[in-house]
């Protein structure tokens, strides 16, 4: 945490820590097992499954003695380092020692008036205590690294404490975190549940109670996912910041329905004004994608809360909810809102030789960077399937650790073998994606063999890990896994870092397409054009191709697929040459219509061997782990 994030924290945690129920304690001690209520955390005392979750220097060899703390403090040490371990973290033994022997320090002079339990300060006092204690023992202040790794773990501890203890109903709280909170709910596969929300960015209160209800409602009833939470949260801190200074009272906004509509049109011109604050299109106006997803976030959530009017009114203790009307169940009118912009095709496709180049250079991802690489086989991994697979990247991060599945009910109960399948070409397998993007969508396609000994690799490679790194006897829950933080394999390898990586081998590799252009292939979703297009330029049917990609509808197909020269110059060849009449307007290429009937989608061949549906072949083979 730094700058401004670890204030909001410290904020957070000093507003939590004044409903602390103080017999919660109890109950958390309770949760700690016999083994792990030590009042010494050390090599020769900390049992075997746990003790690979502390760093070993020297000062996990001598130990990290808490009897100098209070017996309430104690515990509330003990427990949390059991709960970081029980998440899947490692506890930085030296900074662990180091806060342990500050708090005991500003305990011994204070004497009987120091407090017995952390939450008896805030986290800001603790620090000063700490300062004030060692410039009486050394003559000067510590370090400014040594406090910002205190203030780092003891605030961590602190909002584990406060997490636990709240009185507050989950979803009364001011930030929600999923990792530390297990009731908020989440679908089993959330390509953003390892990130905290925070409401205390709301400022004015009728405004935050209601999205909290409306976003736990939407939560239990499974109408709303974590990464629309995500969205709607920045939408209605816009919707704050527009509202202050304008007089509204309360939910109604104005008191009459022309007023509201005006209100509202206001809002929508604000967006399209509001110049971007962050990241590439620092100082340019929000883009009209940008302004559509607010707007419409802030109607959806006023829509909600008008139909649920009398339930908000009454969870919340909020009468103006009551005074909802019909003018608040939809602000805009068709075609005020901005239309989500039809995608750029144009330098979509990468072309064969530049996509040869990129697979080329993939091994660079796990080369050792002692040799020159990045160091990352995972990463050399999932771009491997990306762009042989055309999946989107969440698909193939939160791949279920074993996610083979046989090609028929007929095939070998291991699929993928090409000795036991007859064709180390063709189909093998079918694999089983994570399909968060599109409720009812397909979530299986088949694939060859290259696919298959990629997984086999990453499942070998996940294996070693967990052995070196993971708690004892852990089963991970994914293929791809994030290697920090995750001793219980339970968290997936970050979508984020894979597009970081991505983007400095971008600029190392320099691959240019026909015309000279740099080829961004960082955006990753290039390779799903890519594959898009050529398997619908092979003559694969539209449907085939959307049950391919995930797609419920044609049309959603269409928006990733473009027609290449090569292949219209030959469509209106053939198209010339037809007979005038009497005729199909357009001839249907035969390995079509073999694609036609396999309804699981094209990867790899077609199930008679013909290589209509192939995409271009790696250059770069897995290296074996």
């Amino acid at each position: 945490m730094t700058g401004g994030r670890d204030e909001a924290t410290i904020d957070w945690v000093e507003a939590a820590r004044v409903r602390c129920d103080p017999q919660a304690l109890e109950d958390l001690w309770a949760a700690v097992p016999e083994p792990m209520r030590l009042s010494c955390f050390a090599e020769s005392s900390v049992p075997t499954e746990y003790a690979g979750a502390f760093c070993h220097d020297g000062t996990w060899r001598a130990g990290v003695d808490l009897s100098q703390l209070p017996e309430p403090m104690r515990r509330e040490v003990a427990w949390c380092v059991f709960r970081i371990i029980e998440l899947g973290g490692k506890i930085p033994t030296p900074g662990l020692s180091m806060l342990v022997r500050r708090l005991g320090e500003v305990i011994a002079d204070r004497a009987g008036q120091a407090p017995a339990s952390l939450l008896g300060l805030p986290v800001r006092d603790w620090c000063q205590q700490i300062q004030r204690a060692v410039h009486r023992r050394r003559g000067r202040l510590p370090a400014a690294t040594t406090m910002k790794n205190i203030r780092c773990l003891l605030t961590r501890m602190m909002r584990l404490l406060v997490t636990a203890s709240d009185t507050d109903s989950w979803w009364q709280r001011g930030r929600w975190n999923p990792v530390e909170d297990n009731r908020i709910p989440l679908r089993e596969h959330e390509p953003m549940g390892r990130y905290s929300v925070r409401f205390d960015r709301i400022g004015t209160r009728w405004l935050r109670c209601g999205l909290q209800w409306h976003c736990k409602v939407g939560l239990e009833t499974g109408s709303l996912s974590w990464s629309t939470v995500h969205r709607r949260i920045v939408a209605v801190v816009e919707f704050d910041g527009f509202l202050g200074g304008r007089g509204v009272e309360g939910p109604w906004l104005v008191d009459d329905a022309a007023g509201t509509r005006a209100l509202m049109l206001e809002f929508l011109g604000h967006l399209r004004a509001r110049p971007v604050t962050r990241g590439r299109r620092t100082g340019q106006r929000l883009s009209p994608e940008s302004v559509q997803h607010r707007a419409s976030d802030v109607e959806q959530f006023y829509l909600f809360m008008t139909d649920n009017k009398d339930a908000a009114a009454a969870a919340l203790a909020e009468p103006g909810w009551l005074r909802l009307g019909p003018e608040h169940a939809g602000f805009y009118r068709r075609g005020e809102l901005p239309g989500k912009p039809r995608p750029r095709l144009d330098g979509q496709v990468i072309d064969d030789d530049a996509m040869t180049r990129i697979m080329g250079g993939l091994d660079l991802l796990g080369a050792a960077v002692g040799d020159g690489g990045f160091g990352d086989e995972q990463a050399m991994r999932i771009t491997m399937l990306v762009a042989l697979l055309g999946r989107r990247v969440s698909e193939i991060c939160l791949l279920d650790r074993d996610p083979l599945l046989p090609l028929s009910p007929t095939a070998p109960s291991s699929p993928g073998d090409p000795a036991a399948d007859g064709d180390e070409q063709g189909l093998v397998a079918k694999l089983r994606y994570q399909q968060t993007k599109i409720d009812g969508a397909p979530d299986t396609i088949p694939v060859h063999a290259e696919v298959v000994a990629i997984i086999r690799e990453q499942q070998q490679w996940a294996q070693r890990f967990l052995a070196e790194h993971g708690a004892p006897g852990r089963t991970p829950k994914y293929l791809f896994l994030a290697a920090l933080m995750n001793r219980n394999g339970d968290r997936p390898y970050s979508g984020t870092n894979l597009r970081n990586l991505l983007t400095d081998l971008a600029v190392r590799l320099d691959v240019r397409d026909s015309t000279g252009t740099l080829v961004d292939f960082n955006r990753t979703h290039r390779f799903r054009h890519t594959v898009a297009t050529r398997l619908l330029n092979s003559g694969v049917p539209l449907h085939v191709l959307q049950r391919y990609l995930g797609h419920l509808t044609p049309t959603m197909s269409m928006t990733y697929a473009q027609t290449l020269q090569s292949t219209a110059e030959a469509e209106l060849c053939a198209s010339a040459r037809s007979p005038p009449t009497g005729a199909s307007s357009r001839s249907i290429p035969a390995t079509s219509t073999t694609c036609s009937s396999w309804t699981d989608g094209p990867t790899g061949s077609c199930p008679t061997g013909t290589a209509c549906c192939r995409p271009v072949r790696s250059a770069a083979r897995a290296t074996p782990a």
